[in-house]
């Protein structure tokens, strides 16, 4: 309640938030939902417009980056995929790791390529093919960010970037598809030390 720090919202009705983390840089705030369906755009939505209580009434969270994060057990309908992207929510499920996490995996990748782990033709074709479509989301996603959103005003005022609308149903499969082609590149990894080691 009361985003872990005793702050009040422009509502005056406190909002319970599952997990708030904050460092001097980042305030990360997390909804995580263990129910039974798949979260639909309803749930994102009012996510984000308890978030937004919180901003109106305190303009110097933002000082910080905030980080926004939506957690599942189950995957997302298409809409509620499409709804955090749009609003700058990452989304996290079975099935899902978020944008930044996907950068991280190939990175790692990138990594044991360059200390010397020898894979097969089609799976470095394929990496650099996951490369190319993080570089075009990050490019897609990076004004829908809190960060790149909100901006301080005064003690009491933030202002509000408006954005184009994008087209959030596309990013979600773009999404998807990334989990995808990193989770099989991944196991073609495992495939690849297993054999350099001879085993």
């Amino acid at each position: 309640m009361w985003l872990g720090a005793g702050l009040d919202t422009a509502s005056g009705v406190a909002h319970e938030i599952d997990i708030v983390a904050r460092s001097p840089t980042v305030t990360a705030i997390l909804e995580a939902k263990n129910l039974g369906d798949m979260p639909g755009k309803n749930d994102i939505i009012v996510f984000f417009a308890k978030v937004i209580d919180y901003l109106i009434a305190n303009p110097e969270l933002v000082l910080k980056d905030i980080c926004l994060t939506f957690m599942s057990r189950n995957s997302f309908e298409p809409r509620a995929m499409a709804a955090c992207l749009g609003l700058g929510i990452h989304p996290v499920a079975s099935d899902i790791r978020p944008f930044p996490v996907l950068v991280n995996n190939a990175m790692l990748m990138q990594d044991k390529l360059q200390k010397g782990l020898v894979l097969p033709y089609d799976a470095q074709s394929r990496l650099d093919d996951l490369y190319a479509q993080l570089n075009t989301l990050g490019l897609a996603l990076d004004e829908t960010w809190p960060d790149n959103r909100f901006g301080y005003q005064s003690e009491d005022s933030l202002t509000v970037k408006a954005i184009v609308p994008r087209q959030a149903d596309a990013l979600a499969e773009q999404l998807r598809q990334a989990n995808s082609d990193c989770l099989d590149l991944i196991a073609a990894f495992r495939s690849a030390e297993t054999n350099n080691r001879g085993g």
